[in-house]
């Protein structure tokens, strides 16, 4: 084996006999319990964790109207002349004088039968 291998061997040797300080468990279901009975909702804790405290909240509702304000003026603003439609244009209309053929269909030829 090669070096970096034996040393990770010899960690996870080590990591096995650790164990946590005395109350660690005691103390983690004190705070659980404490922080349950704060009534902090998924939506506060979101909040707190994404924006780095709830005083912050007001950077999100302004960049969410900014945002908006943005999309309206995009979606609002205007394609320049050719959005108006001119009255002088005709449409085109295509009507091909020949018929057109179906070139996976041969042509149909009258078919004339010789008489007695």
């Amino acid at each position: 084996m090669n070096e970096p291998e034996t040393q990770v061997q010899k960690l996870i040797r080590l990591k096995r006999f650790e164990e946590p300080r005395d109350g660690y468990f005691e103390d983690f279901l004190e705070e659980f319990r404490s922080r349950r009975d704060e009534g902090e909702t998924s939506k506060g804790f979101l909040n707190s964790r994404v924006s780095g405290g709830r005083d912050n909240g007001k950077w999100f509702v302004g960049a969410g109207v900014a945002y908006a304000a943005l999309l309206v003026v995009v979606l609002m603003w205007p394609n320049g002349p050719e959005a108006k439609p001119d009255a002088s244009r005709q449409p085109i209309i295509f009507e091909p004088k020949q018929p057109v053929r179906n070139p996976v269909t041969p042509p149909k030829v009258p078919i004339s039968i010789p008489g007695p």
